[in-house]
């Protein structure tokens, strides 16, 4: 299993293989934000202790 693991490590640094998408573009819109949606910021901060 060793040998096997290492070959196939060896074999994906050694070809030569072409990238299926040349512009290699995003596929996530989150990369065509400049900055985090306002439901992934803190501008609340969550509730420490139950009351």
């Amino acid at each position: 299993a060793v040998v096997l693991l290492l070959f196939i490590i060896w074999e994906a640094m050694v070809s030569q293989r072409q990238v299926l998408s040349p512009m290699a573009l995003p596929t996530s819109i989150e990369w065509y934000q400049k900055t985090p949606p306002t439901e992934h910021s803190y501008s609340e901060l969550p509730l420490m202790v139950k009351f």
